[in-house]
């Protein structure tokens, strides 16, 4: 398991959109590792494993953080931006941030003002200083459409827990590519397609788009899940999760029990740790449009337990990332063209 990777998928920028530099990345430290690398219009990548095999399993991680959009650029040289995926406007003032400008890469802090300190603050009301002496100025570096993040990097904490910007989702992209590195080095047979896509904290393109061209026998997506383990999170709503305890397994509407089954038993014979929540709704996850592409795709959802999500420090723990990796790359290697994925059976 390769720290440096995942750091660096961890402190590099992906807001929903700009998600190509980023992803280029990927293709530079998976194109050793895999058979093929597909890549689509929208920004999709997808490292490919035993492309000839008959049986395909797609592995969906999205590869997209929340941030900002610059929207505007005043006279006096202050940004204006609009929220790009499930911000929370409240934890910005103050901070600084990184503005991926059209020329170069700019810090600046948000305003911080009294009248900021209210429940409801929208991201349409802050500001963003620069430096800039005005507008003119601002535009050497920066445009409207430029993207904006928090500027907070990967700590690692006591006991094995990581502190990062954009463990959601960055931190399964990761999980998924290391999963077919180890699936391949353990003779795993069936086609691999990992897909780390994109737009899933905005638009949700990203999984229409792969799932509709690869047409996946199985797809087992990976995203973050809230843990229960921290106040103010009750337990009773979708399950006790706690960090370093296993992959989370869920049980919901949209995901096939047989696959999880296989799931279950492959975690089983192998001792690696893992629980279980319930969704019976959207799980608001690659995994609501993946099922439902094409004629439909048999889903299955493997989450990392979270802490803070969507703050610029989420924290996970190393563990439970290992835990993962191995529990899909077991998957990989045991499932084939013979499981019945027939749920009247």
């Amino acid at each position: 398991m390769s720290k440096e990777f995942l750091y660096t998928l961890l402190d590099s920028m992906s807001v929903s959109g700009h998600e190509i530099p980023l992803q280029k990345k990927v293709i530079a430290e998976m194109t050793p590792h895999c058979d093929k690398i597909i890549t689509d219009y929208t920004g999709n990548v997808v490292c490919v494993l035993n492309p000839d095999a008959p049986f395909k399993v797609m592995l969906a991680a999205h590869i997209d953080e929340i941030g900002l959009i610059v929207t505007h650029i005043q006279p006096d040289g202050l940004l204006r931006v609009s929220k790009s995926g499930g911000i929370f406007p409240g934890v910005y003032p103050g901070h600084q941030v990184a503005v991926h400008g059209y020329a170069q890469t700019v810090y600046g802090a948000v305003v911080r003002s009294k009248d900021m300190d209210k429940a409801d603050l929208k991201a349409d009301e802050l500001y963003i200083d620069i430096g800039a002496k005005d507008a003119a100025d601002a535009r050497k570096y920066v445009q409207e459409g430029d993207p904006v993040h928090m500027n907070t990097y990967h700590q690692e904490m006591l006991n094995g827990f990581l502190s990062a910007r954009g463990i959601d989702d960055r931190g399964c992209a990761y999980i998924i590519l290391e999963a077919l590195k180890r699936a391949k080095a353990m003779g795993c047979s069936v086609g691999v397609y990992a897909a780390t896509t994109v737009g899933e904290e905005t638009t949700g393109r990203g999984s229409h788009w792969v799932g509709s061209a690869i047409r996946p026998d199985v797809a087992i997506v990976t995203d973050v899940t809230f843990a229960s383990d921290y106040p103010g999170v009750d337990a009773k709503q979708s399950g006790e999760v706690k960090l370093g305890c296993g992959g989370v397994l869920c049980n919901s509407s949209i995901g096939s029990r047989k696959v999880n089954d296989l799931l279950k038993a492959v975690a089983k014979e192998h001792d690696i740790p893992y629980q279980i929540e319930s969704y019976m709704g959207r799980t608001y996850t690659d995994a609501d449009n993946l099922h439902v592409t094409g004629t439909g795709v048999v889903t299955a959802l493997l989450s990392l337990p979270l802490r803070y999500m969507h703050c610029p420090c989420e924290v996970c723990h190393m563990d439970d990332i290992e835990n993962c990796i191995e529990l899909l790359a077991q998957f990989l290697c045991r499932i084939d063209e013979h499981i019945d994925l027939d749920p009247f059976h």
